[in-house]
């Protein structure tokens, strides 16, 4: 492809139709532009529009080419001006405006004309849907969280949902998406190759791990498997995390929000936990009951480990799973 494009054979032959085989230089230029696509997919729109615009120019440069061609030149006219008229001839055809001032003549002008006129039919209704979703896909979440949301109230209405839960459930979803985006973490980390979804789970959860007293001086690996074994939670104001009472299974880090620790009276907030803080650790030290309300005092995005998690890792590595032991011994014997 690239030999044949290279020959020069109008300047050993003159013009010849066979010069056109240049034209396979744009195979080339595709493919380079799925290349550049492929590697820069975070412009996956705004190439898209380039491209669009780059065969868009092409292509009318060579109708205007053909119409030239067809009308000619005459004597002594300025070249730049028959192609600028050409150019103008063309474009006013393709966008179905047709002023009238420039018409065909021959018979291959008319047909030539007509072919114009259908591409440019085609072309316009290709050029408005490429440009509308363009425009649409430049905030696809923004897109998708509108849809959902359209979704959601049909569904409430339906089901006669009060308003006071409706108001709640429009206020969460609101949140997820300013915080988010309306992604869903979880989902989207799930579904990285095992390599990749270790070091993302580290860069996310690392910082609240080492926050963590009994985590302190853990190996690399084992702050990798407790990594993995977090998932992520959202708590709307309100929702009770933990009951006083209730079995422990569960630990929680606050990634963003803050909790309040209800005293045993119902009503009194003995402490308020904040960003990096955490609360029902001795779930994983000790099978204890726990010992306070935790109730969410804004919305709050939360780390989970749960004890099932928690024991199947600390089983891999003993000599930490020994050092739990002595630190739960401790606490509770201080707590007598």
């Amino acid at each position: 492809m690239d030999i044949l494009a290279a020959l020069p054979l109008q300047i050993a032959f003159g013009w010849t139709p066979l010069a056109l085989v240049r034209i396979f230089k744009l195979a080339r230029v595709a493919e380079a532009m799925s290349i550049w696509r492929q590697h820069h997919i975070h412009l996956w729109n705004t190439l898209r529009l380039v491209y669009f615009v780059y065969w868009l120019a092409l292509s009318v440069h060579w109708l205007s080419a053909g119409w030239l061609s067809l009308r000619g030149i005459p004597p002594g006219a300025d070249e730049w001006g028959a192609y600028l008229r050409s150019l103008y001839w063309c474009i006013s055809t393709l966008t179905t405006i047709g002023y009238g001032d420039i018409t065909p003549h021959t018979n291959a002008q008319v047909i030539y004309a007509m072919v114009v006129m259908i591409f440019g039919v085609g072309m316009y209704g290709y050029v408005i849907a490429n440009i509308s979703t363009i425009i649409t896909n430049l905030q696809p979440a923004r897109t998708r969280y509108l849809a959902n949301m359209e979704k959601l109230g049909a569904f409430m209405r339906s089901r006669d949902i009060p308003q006071a839960m409706q108001r709640r459930i429009r206020d969460y979803y609101g949140y997820v998406w300013e915080q988010r985006l309306g992604y869903d973490e979880a989902s989207i980390v799930q579904g990285l190759p095992p390599g990749l979804l270790v070091e993302v789970s580290l860069f996310l959860k690392r910082d609240i791990i080492a926050k963590v007293p009994f985590f302190k001086g853990a190996s690399d690996d084992l702050v990798k498997e407790i990594a993995l074994a977090m998932q992520p939670v959202v708590y709307t104001p309100g929702d009770v995390v933990v009951r006083a009472g209730d079995p422990g299974t569960d630990m929680y880090f606050i990634s963003r929000g803050s909790m309040e620790v209800i005293a045993p009276d119902g009503r009194s907030v003995v402490a308020t936990l904040r960003d990096g803080e955490f609360f029902g650790e001795m779930a994983l030290l000790r099978d204890q009951p726990r010992s306070a309300d935790v109730r969410a005092a804004s919305y709050c995005d939360v780390y989970r480990l749960d004890k099932k998690s928690f024991d199947s890792v600390v089983t891999k590595f003993p000599d930490f799973a020994a050092h739990l032991r002595s630190i739960g011994t401790r606490r509770m014997d201080r707590s007598r």
